[in-house]
């Protein structure tokens, strides 16, 4: 599979210029950074959170950090809860499972983007599968959100160290 046809669509609508990066197959938005040699925190990572409502928001951070998800509840005012995989797949139809584009607006989803994103002179967002993630600058970033909320939502940076023992994530 290639990208998701409604984030194809939503880019070309939006005349968002764009390219896909090719990755060996992987299951996180972290390791697609690693094995597509590009910076994580540069990757934009897809966190679905779900209020008591049911209703749904998509919260994006870089794929090295952590969302904060007792600080979205608080700036919300309403409690958020993290969304098992199993949820998604009627929002996400065209989407493979765990490859979820951080680009709500196409699927109707409201979102919350973390703002260390919009400092990155690049960024990489999952394209709907595992394989593939799509570049953009800047300038196309900045087009592609320029309606969403953004706030400070995200911590714990995640490093990657080699140790005697072999590799390991730690959280900071």
């Amino acid at each position: 599979m290639a990208m998701a046809l409604t984030v194809g669509q939503f880019l070309n609508s939006h005349n968002v210029d764009f390219s896909l990066t090719r990755h060996k197959h992987t299951d996180t938005s972290f390791s697609s950074a690693i094995s597509a040699h590009v910076p994580t925190s540069q990757v934009a990572k897809a966190v679905m959170l779900k209020d008591q409502n049911g209703e749904f928001l998509m919260a994006v951070v870089p794929s090295n950090r952590r969302v904060m998800i007792d600080k979205i509840s608080r700036m919300m005012g309403k409690q958020y809860f993290l969304v098992g995989e199993h949820e998604l797949s009627n929002i996400f139809q065209d989407c493979e499972p765990g490859a979820i584009p951080s680009i709500g607006q196409a699927y109707q989803v409201d979102m919350l983007v973390d703002d260390m994103l919009f400092d990155q002179d690049e960024l990489f967002i999952e394209s709907g599968d595992h394989e593939n993630l799509i570049h953009v600058d800047s300038k196309q970033f900045h087009k592609i959100m320029h309606d969403i909320p953004h706030k400070n939502i995200s911590g714990y940076r995640m490093m990657f160290s080699d140790g005697h023992e072999g590799r390991h994530w730690e959280w900071e």
